[in-house]
């Protein structure tokens, strides 16, 4: 690919693109080569890995239709535009989709993910196409299929015309209306490429083949690209070796996927001071599932290992809890089953070192929710992790049930756990914890970061409490568990009764956590 000159003092100088199909498109069939630096090339990842994540907040949040195209072009328009159609754009766009693609290559849940939002964004670009240009983009990029004749389409009219055609795909908004067949170009495609309109009955079957119109292609490229996109990312994954010898970029590759977009929660607090000592009513009402967990075996146990500790810890960290109130936290619990002096020399170290007062002195952010999911799981007498991920599915149900979840509900949130929509599941927990949240307040990042869910929790309450989120000592809900919720089970001395949830999870992940490229992380 031509890449652009820069001026003498350093500003880039933009060269305008003609308005092609090939420019604003592309099936990223084979890698651009350009010169970027290496600044460049992290920040090109990062800003399409926003785009990408964007779409699956808004999915992860049931948005469609004209809403969830005007928030998409926003972020767009801000990460990833194509409207100028400059050469740095279309290099952009380029580097960036490989970037990713040599970065989600490695396992296979990284593989579908990417495979999944990167076909949504292909989809979402192909659609903002007029017919014309997506009919040149289909030849310039040899998607040639059959052209049916006016004398068959006239032939065929009344059968064409019996089929209803959507002006939109469906998830992006529905708009019923019959095509004027006679004014509208069909292709004519062996219906095993067009199943998915075969499926919604949208298209005429004649003699194996699928008379499509031109509107409805979309679907028909978006699978060519799925599956072109698919076999690109095995073939990116025999490349690992060559790119990790490259030391410069091998780190930005290997930690590019964990890499969290929204709201990182490092000196966000829940809008209102959280005292220690509400933390067992917090965790039933306003904490997700896996810090609840944590919580509760913490507080049974005295005790958590390396990994529950840092999750927890950084947890406790993000919605306010400052260093002294956390050590002093810690103490109180490891102390019933250690001296304080042990407590002192083993583990205090770890987390004045977290909030960034020993060692390198790096102040650590709370764990996103695909870091935790794409983490090692927990193993024998470790709680940390997704547990929507990590545990099977009689233990999830059990757990859920204690937590107050319905039948019905607990049902729907298995099937996602298994489908593994594990943040769907944890959103859909949300919802279910929290009625009618979406119409009161804001649900941005839901599903994708512990700390989001449990701020969206406490605001949630202060809407419904007339400003009091009942989070502090007094509060109006100090002593209430959520909505429908069980009691926790827990003595004041912190010992699990029957109904406790503190979960069982499975056997551990082979795979080894790893950690940001450089940073380290607290001692054990």
């Amino acid at each position: 690919m031509q890449t652009t000159t820069r001026a003498i003092h350093g500003e880039p100088s933009y060269t305008r693109v003609k308005r092609e199909p090939t420019k604003l498109l592309s099936l990223y069939n084979t890698a651009p080569e350009a010169e970027i630096t290496l600044e460049e090339f992290e920040l090109y990842a990062l800003d399409r890995l926003q785009v990408l994540r964007t779409i699956e907040s808004l999915r992860l949040r049931g948005i469609k239709g004209d809403e969830f195209k005007m928030k998409l072009e926003e972020v767009m328009a801000t990460c990833l535009p194509m409207s100028q159609g400059t050469v740095e754009e279309v290099l952009k766009d380029q580097v960036s989709h490989f970037i990713l693609r040599i970065a989600h290559c490695k396992t296979e849940d990284l593989r579908r993910w990417f495979l999944k939002h990167e076909s949504e964004l292909f989809r979402f670009r192909l659609e903002r196409l007029d017919s014309g240009e997506r009919a040149k983009f289909m030849e310039q990029s040899g998607l040639a299929y059959d052209m049916v004749s006016k004398e068959d389409v006239l032939r065929l009219k009344a059968q064409l015309q019996a089929v209803p055609i959507f002006s939109q795909q469906p998830g992006y908004g529905q708009g019923g209306h019959t095509v004027e067949v006679t004014r509208t170009q069909f292709f004519r495609i062996p219906f095993t490429q067009a199943l998915d309109l075969v499926a919604h009955r949208q298209v005429f079957l004649e003699a194996g083949f699928a008379y499509v119109p031109v509107e409805r292609l979309v679907s028909i490229i978006v699978a060519r690209f799925r599956s072109s996109l698919s076999r690109g990312l095995l073939d990116a994954f025999g490349s690992m070796p060559y790119v990790l010898a490259d030391g410069r970029i091998a780190p930005l590759v290997n930690n590019m996927a964990k890499q969290y977009t929204g709201k990182d929660f490092s000196e966000t607090k829940s809008g209102d001071t959280v005292n220690v000592n509400d933390l067992d009513m917090l965790a039933d009402r306003s904490m997700p599932l896996c810090m609840r967990v944590l919580h509760k075996n913490l507080r049974s146990e005295h005790k958590l290992k390396h990994w529950g500790r840092l999750q927890y810890g950084l947890f406790l960290k993000g919605v306010g809890i400052g260093m002294e109130d956390a050590i002093q936290f810690w103490e109180r619990e490891f102390t019933k089953i250690m001296t304080t002096d042990v407590f002192n020399k083993q583990y205090a170290y770890s987390i004045r070192h977290y909030f960034g007062k020993e060692g390198r002195r790096k102040d650590y952010t709370p764990f996103n929710c695909s870091k935790i999911i794409l983490g090692a799981g927990p193993g024998v007498g470790e709680y940390h992790g997704c547990p929507y991920r990590h545990y099977d599915e009689a233990n999830l149900n059990r757990l859920l049930e204690r937590s107050g979840v319905g039948v019905t509900e607990r049902e729907e949130m298995l099937k996602l756990s298994k489908g593994q929509h594990y943040q769907l599941a944890c959103a859909k927990h949300f919802e279910v914890s929290h009625k009618g949240a979406e119409s009161v307040i804001s649900l941005d990042g839901v599903g994708n970061h512990p700390n989001a869910f449990f701020a969206a929790s406490m605001a949630y309450y202060k809407e419904k409490n007339g400003g009091e989120t009942g989070g502090k000592r007094g509060g109006k809900e100090s002593s209430q568990s959520p909505a429908g919720s069980q009691a926790s089970g827990f003595t004041a001395g912190g010992e699990g009764g029957e109904g406790d949830d503190r979960g069982t999870p499975t056997s551990p992940m082979a795979a080894a956590m790893e950690v940001e490229a450089g940073s380290g992380h607290p001692p054990e």
